[in-house]
């Protein structure tokens, strides 16, 4: 049996599901520093050397697009000397989510298994902070393959991160206890590189959502405009008595309210609502007005005494009466609304007897509500 599905209107500044909790993530958007006025890092990501240092554009060495960004491993003479990229999270994570985090990865050198990430809730570039010693949130270890001296194959790596809920800054790193003192690609660099491009982290529940104030959140990260001596200074300055965090307004939920609505409530075989309804749907609509509603999803349901031409029909005009009682009652905005005739294809008791086929006959009210 088909199932007759009606989709009313869409709201029209419905986020879409393209932006993820870290900005640039394909470091395609440039800043333009104070220092030079000159296009010479990324949008939203530091590196904790200059910007010219890990910032590559080439589009033979990036991944895709043009760009990408080099972590600094080791150095051939230079004892513990690592850079590390650090960027600012959009929004707060909700504490014990799990969040997907994916990005690609290649180093002619096999030390990519040591590379880590960290989150933390203060600015690394700032205070006494000092990444000697630090242990990263986790390694990369397995999730990434392992490779050979002078493979420089990109490798997709995947991973799953639980929040704690205080995580403001994300830094990637190469966090091995001892320095690399392998052999050098050419006896003129004396760096060891690990490449990173493509990287995003997007909450694997779907109920979640990015905070409202994001693209706010986006315009403040892309206004940090230091890169070379500017930047240098100003860590100095923040070296003793560093500038409180940022506040993160925190990704909202959708939290699902469910009523059932049973066929007393509407005439006798008919989609028209009985007014003793009014009072039940009006109650509902005061409850969630003033709150922030992604959708209003209405299923009507019969039992299996009539056709399926019937049956279909009747159930979808009743979860449509719901819907044009509802829709403008419950926000002063327009919401989309989702309107489903199952027919009796969803029963919820058996239909061989009239207490059953009573409860079989409703109408379901779903409504998704951001916190």
């Amino acid at each position: 049996m088909s199932r007759l599905f009606i989709f009313f209107f869409l709201l029209p500044s419905m986020q879409t599901h393209s932006q993820g909790l870290l900005a640039n993530g394909g470091f395609e958007d440039i800043n333009v520093c104070t220092e030079y006025n000159v296009e010479c890092a990324p949008e939203a990501w530091m590196s904790s050397l200059s910007g010219f240092n890990n910032f590559f554009r080439d589009p033979g060495r990036a991944h895709s697009g043009s760009n990408c960004l080099g972590i600094e491993a080791a150095h051939f003479q230079k004892p513990y000397n690592r850079s590390y990229l650090r960027s600012r999270l959009l929004c707060g994570l909700r504490k014990d989510n799990l969040y997907q985090i994916s990005f690609f990865i290649k180093s002619a050198f096999p030390i990519m298994d040591s590379v880590g990430i960290l989150f933390m809730d203060q600015d690394p570039l700032y205070g006494k902070i000092f990444m000697r010693g630090k242990e990263p949130s986790f390694y990369l270890k397995g999730a990434v393959s392992t490779s050979e001296f002078g493979d420089s194959a990109w490798r997709k790596v995947s991973v799953e991160y639980r929040a704690t809920g205080s995580e403001i800054f994300i830094v990637v790193g190469y966090f091995a206890k001892s320095d690399y003192k392998g052999k050098r690609l050419d006896e003129r660099e004396n760096r060891y590189y690990i490449f990173l491009d493509d990287i995003s982290m997007t909450p694997l529940d779907p109920n979640e959502h990015l905070c409202a104030g994001w693209e706010q959140a986006k315009e403040e990260i892309y206004g940090e405009n230091e890169r070379h001596e500017l930047l240098d200074r100003k860590i100095k300055y923040y070296r003793n008595k560093p500038p409180p965090p940022p506040q993160l307004e925190r990704n909202s939920y959708t939290v699902i309210d469910t009523l059932i609505l049973p066929d007393i409530l509407f005439e006798t075989g008919k989609a028209a609502l009985q007014t003793g309804s009014f009072a039940v749907l009006d109650s509902i609509c005061r409850q969630v007005q003033g709150k922030q509603i992604d959708s209003l999803v209405i299923k009507g349901h019969t039992d299996n005494t009539g056709t399926a031409a019937i049956n279909e029909a009747l159930s979808s005009n009743r979860a449509k009466s719901v819907a044009d009682y509802m829709a403008p009652r419950i926000s002063m905005k327009p919401v989309p609304v989702f309107i489903y005739g199952l027919a009796d294809s969803v029963p919820v008791a058996s239909n061989s007897t009239p207490q059953g086929r009573q409860k079989n006959r409703r109408v379901e009210i779903l409504l998704y509500i951001r916190e």
